[in-house]
């Protein structure tokens, strides 16, 4: 008998609707479909959460209870395909909702589940994951991918396979249709405001694109219902990842609607007035960006974080593949704000070298994650871009300029660690419990970021001068003692005096002591 194939089960909470997908791999997957995803059940309820999220605060307990009625139904449907635990996940309507425990502590009560609020950035990083593996490699070799949520959007760049840049901006299509809504009674040029008001905020994208992007790939709630309002002939069956839409049709689609009012698109198309409402400044960020690009098409997907989510379940090892391939981005990505910001390039990779060698040779006294490797390699590259603005208190202005950059693949709590790391890499500046950025960290995390200072402020004590005089150097853990030992012909007194200040917190957090030996050459 054949094996019985796997399936997992995600419901996921957005700001316009609700959704329901069951799906399996393949029973007997062949080389070509080896990571098809079969969906075999895929609901949608539309329930407007995110418009009192994002005009009044918080969310209503009566839509709630309503939420609460769709998901045992969906609970129902899962349980009918014999699927138990089902991965429940929220974006940006309840992670923006003041009352946000409240309302998970009543879903739990009444349904059982527990939901898993995304981080915005995270939620971004679930669907480039998943576009940038799907999508074909001529696409990356010069292409913007956009995934344009209800509250927010994400635009990546994509040069020659590699994201090497990523911005993110606090609009999306539900909150602008919010901001504007009420003025579409008194303008039939209601676009223009929506146009003027995009371009006052992507201006700097746009300057900082380069000409002539040959593809636009966009992933979004609205792009599935786009596309088949453009597409005459229909769009290709659920299970394709991605599908064009050619850009002459969507310029069309949009001079058609944007001069109509949300009733009217909601007459026009048959479409519920919630959807219908955040149609049109759907468009208009899609023209927006679209015309940052030389894109003949649109190139869509309906993949949406649930999807990702999905995929990781269903294929954990190949998912944790993708991740590895996609931190790259991430490195690449710190190293492209450090040029950006001129630092001193031989510095902090040579920094950034000697971090990650402390890393792997005290495993088993750090107890760390690979993402923690991440972070410290990050850090390490960006450690020293506030001598941009400043050299005195440079660390304080590093600090401040990361937790405030867009570092492709790394989540808001990965992107405030890193800066911590900057800020403690640094003469007396080491974690304290009288600083609000590290004690409003919780417990674990504050610990992590310890440990990682520790290690960061090693290593960049042994090139303190910026003038590279280690050129072999071997680290050991042997003895209840951390021995470094480095051969050159240089003067290292300015290092040994440096490292001796800087061992002493790396001995505060180990409980070991670190020592320094130099061998001449």
């Amino acid at each position: 008998m054949p094996k019985k194939a796997p399936t997992a089960a995600v419901i996921d909470i957005g700001s316009n609707e609700l959704r329901l997908h069951i799906a399996q791999a393949p029973k007997q997957p062949t080389e070509k479909d080896s990571e098809k995803i079969e969906y075999l059940e895929s609901l949608v309820y539309p329930l407007s959460l995110g418009r009192e999220t994002f005009f009044e605060g918080k969310m209503s307990f009566d839509k709630v209870d309503q939420a609460c009625d769709v998901i045992k139904n969906f609970l129902h449907v899962s349980r009918d395909y014999g699927v138990r635990n089902v991965y429940t996940v929220a974006g940006t309507a309840m992670r923006e909702a003041e009352n946000m425990d409240f309302i998970l502590d009543q879903i739990k009560i009444k349904t059982g589940i527990d939901v898993q609020v995304i981080d915005d950035l995270e939620e971004k990083r679930h669907i480039y994951k998943l576009l940038t593996h799907h999508a074909e490699d001529f696409l990356k070799k010069s292409a913007v991918i956009v995934y344009i949520g209800t509250g927010s959007m994400g635009v990546s760049l994509f040069i020659d396979g590699k994201m090497a840049r990523t911005w993110n901006i606090r609009v999306g299509s539900l909150r602008m249709g919010e901001l504007f809504g009420d003025l579409q009674e008194f303008t039939r040029e209601f676009y223009r405001l929506m146009e003027e008001y995009l371009a006052g905020i992507t201006y700097k994208l746009r300057n900082e694109l380069p000409k002539g992007i040959q593809h636009f790939i966009v992933s979004g709630p609205e792009i599935e219902l786009i596309a088949k309002l453009v597409i005459s002939k229909g769009t290709p069956p659920f299970g394709v990842p991605l599908f064009d839409i050619p850009r002459k049709d969507f310029d069309e689609f949009y001079e058609k609607i944007k001069r109509k009012t949300t009733d009217k698109i909601a007459s026009d198309y048959a479409l519920d007035g919630d959807i219908a409402e955040s149609l049109l400044p759907a468009a208009c960020i899609y023209q927006n960006l679209l015309n940052c690009t030389s894109a003949k098409a649109i190139t869509a997907s309906r993949m949406l974080p649930c999807d990702a989510v999905l995929f990781e379940m269903l294929y954990p090892k190949r998912f944790a593949a993708i991740e590895k391939r996609f931190d790259k981005g991430t490195v690449l990505s710190a190293r492209e704000i450090a040029l950006k910001y001129h630092a001193n390039i031989p510095h902090i990779e040579q920094v950034r070298d000697f971090a990650l060698m402390i890393y792997d040779k005290i495993k088993k006294l750090h107890g760390l994650g690979g993402r923690d490797k991440l972070l410290l390699t990050a850090a390490a590259l960006l450690h020293d871009i506030g001598e941009y603005i400043n050299t005195l208190d440079h660390h304080e202005i590093s600090y401040e300029m990361v937790r405030r950059s867009d570092i492709v693949g790394l989540t808001h709590g990965e992107i405030e660690i890193v800066a911590l790391l900057c800020r403690y890499h640094s003469g007396e500046a080491v974690p304290d419990l009288k600083e609000p950025c590290y004690a409003n960290l919780n417990a674990s995390t504050r610990v992590r970021v310890s440990k990682l200072a520790a290690m960061l402020r090693l290593a960049d004590s042994l090139d303190l001068g910026r003038a590279q005089k280690c050129h072999n150097i071997d680290v050991k853990l042997s003895d209840g003692m951390l021995n470094i030992t480095i051969n050159t012909s240089a003067n290292m007194a300015l290092e040994q005096w440096a490292f001796a200040d800087k061992g002493q917190f790396f001995a505060e957090v180990f409980g070991i002591k670190a020592m320094l030996k130099i061998k001449k050459l």
